[in-house]
C-alpha cells in the first residue's frame, strides 16, 4: 500500500513532475509531454503519476499556471519599483520584454496555447486573470495622471497587443535579418504609446485657436 504523503511532500513531487514536463516541452513542444516519458525520467511508473495529476492536461495546466505566476511576479516587482506613473509604465514594459526573452518557453505556454479545458482548472484561470491585470494596470495610473486619454482598459490592451506582437514575431523568427528585438520592441511601444498620449492643455488651446 502506498505511503500517505503530506501536503508538502505531494507538492514537491508535483513540482518534480512539472520540471520534467517543462524540459520535455522545451525540447519538443507539446507533443513531447507524455506520461510515459515523464515517468521514465523520474524512474516512476506512468500509472503512478495519476496519484499527483488527474491526466496529462492537468500537468500542462500546472505548467501554464506556474508560467503565469512567475510572469505576474516579475511585472508586479517592476511596477512597485517605479516612483511615478510614467516610471512604473516604463518598468513594466521593460520587465515584459525581459521575461519573454529570458523565458521563451514559459511565454509560449502562456500565450501560444489554448486548452479546451481551461475551465477545469481554477488555479490556471486565476493566474491568467492576474497576469492580464498586471500587464495593463499601470495604464490606470497613466490615465489618472492625465498622461493618456481614453478607456484605460482599451488603451492597456492595445499596448499589450503591440508588445505581444513583437515578441511573437521574434519567437517565430519572423523579424527582418539583423533586426534587434530590444530596439524594435522599444520603438514599437513608443509609437503605440504616442497614440494614446493625452493632448496637453497648451496644445489643445493652440488647436482650438487654429480652427
Amino acid at each position: 500500500m502506498p505511503r500517505i504523503l503530506t501536503g508538502d511532500e505531494t507538492e514537491a513531487v508535483r513540482a518534480e513532475i512539472g520540471a520534467v514536463a517543462r524540459r520535455l516541452y522545451a525540447k519538443g513542444g507539446m507533443a513531447a509531454i507524455t506520461m510515459r516519458d515523464i515517468a521514465r525520467s523520474l524512474g516512476r511508473s506512468p500509472m503512478g503519476l495519476y496519484r499527483y495529476f488527474e491526466d496529462r492536461e492537468a500537468i500542462v495546466a500546472w505548467l501554464r499556471t506556474d508560467a503565469f505566476t512567475s510572469f505576474s511576479e516579475a511585472l508586479e516587482h517592476a511596477f512597485a519599483s517605479g516612483s511615478d506613473a510614467f516610471a512604473r509604465a516604463r518598468a513594466v514594459g521593460r520587465a515584459y520584454l525581459d521575461f519573454a526573452l529570458k523565458n521563451p518557453d514559459a511565454y509560449r505556454l502562456m500565450f501560444d496555447l489554448s486548452q479546451p479545458d481551461d475551465a477545469r482548472h481554477a488555479e490556471l484561470i486565476a493566474a491568467a486573470d492576474r497576469a492580464s491585470e498586471t500587464v495593463t494596470r499601470h495604464v490606470k495610473d497613466l490615465a489618472a495622471a492625465g498622461i493618456v486619454h481614453g478607456d484605460p482598459l482599451v488603451v492597456g490592451q492595445a499596448l499589450w497587443a503591440a508588445a505581444h506582437g513583437v515578441i511573437v514575431l521574434h519567437l517565430a523568427g519572423r523579424l527582418p535579418p539583423g533586426c534587434d528585438v530590444t530596439g524594435f520592441y522599444l520603438d514599437t511601444m513608443r509609437i503605440a504609446f504616442r497614440g494614446a498620449r493625452a493632448v496637453s492643455t497648451r496644445a489643445a488651446s493652440k488647436r482650438a485657436q487654429e480652427r
